[in-house]
Parts: structure tokens; sequence; C-alpha cells
């Protein structure tokens, strides 16, 4: 384990409501935000470093996890960018709900990839091993990030994340253009959490294989949503989208499975949660275990990019 230093950041991000807003692919947007983060770097440890953007879940940015992580992963030589889509946009102390409906995918996915430029920008970070992480909302971007239409809508040139890791994340949009930019990716979730849908799940997870990645699927038995938070009692939220899905196709629009309608604004997007959400709830609850074996996971996916480009190296030298 290394010493870890702290220091809070800002950075030049973007506001799409929906993924067509961000323009016709060319990095530009219809306006722009500045972005509130926290950065986690190793001490004593010689740079270029390995760095992961970490997508803070609809909680907001919790010192039991998105903090706990940007030092687990500092402590393990990564520097670590926490970033906080909802304080950035006004929403830090609003209600779950009012968080989810006014700060969408689209800006939580241009606030992802403003990290990855602008860590790829640091003379003391290696461009080519930033990886992706996030936590139940922010769980499902960095499944996102990993397709290749996503990554050339919001990044010019050929910079990419390296790796993905999804905890607990929904399982709402799948794409139809599902090509990956070939990363691997873990997905974990919990067998008891009922905010996700464990068939649509497969789909999800096929899709990538499909499209060119290496995924590990890992469902952990007996665990419901949110096992490294810190609820110590087992906690219920009542709202539920396990029954809402979205389809996003080639030219960036959202389509809401349900209706077949494409959301555009505010006020579609409200109908289509308000369509699909449920009042049956899902449950919470810290899981130590699994939080070990979570960990051991997410350090063995980061270190596949490291091993993929050492061999790559040794095969060009040998």
């Amino acid at each position: 384990m290394t010493d870890v230093q702290f220091e809070p950041v800002r950075l030049a991000t973007q506001n799409p409501f929906v993924l067509s807003d961000f323009g016709n692919g060319n990095g530009e947007s219809k306006a722009s935000a500045v972005l509130q983060a926290e950065l986690y770097r190793p001490v004593g440890v010689a740079p270029p470093y390995p760095a992961v953007v970490v997508s803070e879940g609809l909680g907001g940015i919790k010192t039991a996890r998105e903090r706990r992580y940007g030092r687990f992963l500092a402590e393990h030589g990564y520097m670590a960018l926490v970033i906080d889509s909802f304080a950035t946009r006004g929403f830090a102390n609003s209600a779950h709900p009012i968080r989810a409906i006014n700060v969408t995918e689209s800006m939580m996915l241009a606030d992802a990839f403003a990290a990855l430029g602008w860590l790829a920008a640091r003379d003391d970070v290696d461009p080519r091993r930033i990886c992706h992480i996030g936590f139940s909302y922010g769980g499902m971007i960095s499944l996102l990030t990993a397709y290749e239409q996503i990554r050339r809508h919001f990044v010019p040139g050929d910079l990419a994340f390296a790796a993905h890791v999804s905890y607990y994340g929904p399982t709402v949009p799948r794409l139809e253009d599902y090509a990956t930019t070939r990363a691997p990716i873990a997905i974990l979730n919990g067998e008891l959490d009922a905010n996700f849908d464990p068939r649509r799940l497969d789909l999800i997870a096929g899709d990538l294989r499909e499209g060119g990645s290496a995924v590990e699927n890992v469902v952990f038995p007996d665990t419901y949503h949110q096992w490294d938070s810190d609820d110590l009692v087992r906690r219920f939220d009542r709202f539920n989208i396990r029954a809402l899905g979205t389809r996003i196709d080639p030219l960036y629009a959202i389509i809401d499975e349900r209706s077949g309608s494409v959301v555009r604004n505010f006020a579609t997007r409200l109908l289509m949660i308000a369509r699909s959400v449920s009042l049956k709830g899902f449950h919470l609850l810290r899981d130590p275990d699994v939080m070990r074996r979570s960990d051991e996971i997410l350090l063995r996916h980061l270190a596949a990019p490291a091993r993929s480009t050492d061999a790559a190296a040794a095969q060009r030298t040998g």
C-alpha cells in the first residue's frame, strides 16, 4: 500500500440533455459546464500512473463508496478521479428521483469522457491505461462508455478507456450498434438485487461480447444492491427501475422500448420514467465478504490493459 494525496479539481465538461445535443460527433456541445471532481494520487510511486475515472451512483459521492474507492485505487498505484455530475449541475442535495430526471445519462457520459481527456493530457498519466468504473447509475455509464458508437460521439481521435467495471448498474439501455472499443469489461451484480433484470443483463453482456469485448459477468449469490455501502442493516429503497428499457439507434436517438417514443427533452424523459418505474423497490445491504471479492475482480480487470501492453511490447522486441 502507498500513501494518498487528495485534492479537489475542476475541469471543463458539456451539458447535453440527450445524446443528439452533443453535436454531430465533432466533440462540441450546445452547453458547457464546470465539472467538480476529487483527485486521489499515489504518493511515492513514480509516474506515469495508470488512472481510473469513477462515476458516482444516484446517491451521489459517498465517503463509504466513491471516496473509499478513490483512496483504495490510489493506495494500489492508480490516479483516481471521482467525478460529481450532480453537484456540477446543482443537484447535490436533491432527492434521488429529482436527480434521475434532471441529470441524464448523456450528461454523465459527457463528464466521463471529459475526465478521460483531462487525465490523458497530464504528463503524469499513461493515456493507454485509463479505466472507467461506476456504481449503480454510474455503473450503467461505465458500460455505455465501452461502446465505440458512444466513444466516437464524445471523443475525437482514438482515445478510449482501457477497461470498464460496472457495479450493480441498472439494465436500462441497449445499443443497436453494439461494436465496442474491445476493452475488457467486468459486470458485477447481486442475486437479490431487484433493481436490474437478469435476463436483460445477459442480453447486454451478450451484446458487449458480440461487439468485441471480453466480458466477465458476475452475479454474487445472496447479495443485495450496493454491497459496498454503509448500510449495516438492510435498507429499502421504494423506487425500482427493473422494467425500464431504452434503445439507442445509430443516429443517437434514445427510444423508450415500452412506448416506442423518442426521448427528446425533460417532458419526454419524465414520461418515460413514469411509465416504467415501480414502487416494489429494492433492498440495499453491506456485505464485507462480497466487497473483498469484488475488490479482487476490480484490481484484476484494471491490471489487464497493463498485461496486454507488456505482452505486445515483448512480442515486438522478441
